[in-house]
């Protein structure tokens, strides 16, 4: 259960990476700023992109990053559950 879980977590740090490189993609900023950078520009797109009042677009952006730690966590703990289910299977055959 434990490997599920690393998995799960693993994948979803490396989506949520990803959001942000793809976010500040072409910025000069150094990497340690990035994920504050990608922040504020979702949200200055929800506001002034599609625009919804300030309030608003800062509760949108600050749920999308929880979202994708969420929707990228599970396909990681699904894919290890699936890898130990196939090795359980493979070491009773050659029991």
């Amino acid at each position: 259960m434990k490997r599920r879980i690393v998995s799960g977590v693993l994948t979803s740090l490396v989506g949520s990476a990803l959001l942000v490189w793809w976010l500040t993609y072409g910025t000069h900023l150094p990497v340690y700023r990035w994920p504050g950078e990608a922040f504020q520009g979702l949200a200055f797109f929800l506001g002034w992109g599609l625009g919804l009042p300030e309030a608003l677009a800062y509760l949108l952006a600050g749920l999308a990053f929880p979202a994708v730690l969420v929707v990228c966590f599970i396909p990681g703990y699904r894919a290890a559950h699936y890898l130990e289910k196939r090795l359980e299977k493979r070491l009773e055959k050659w029991r």
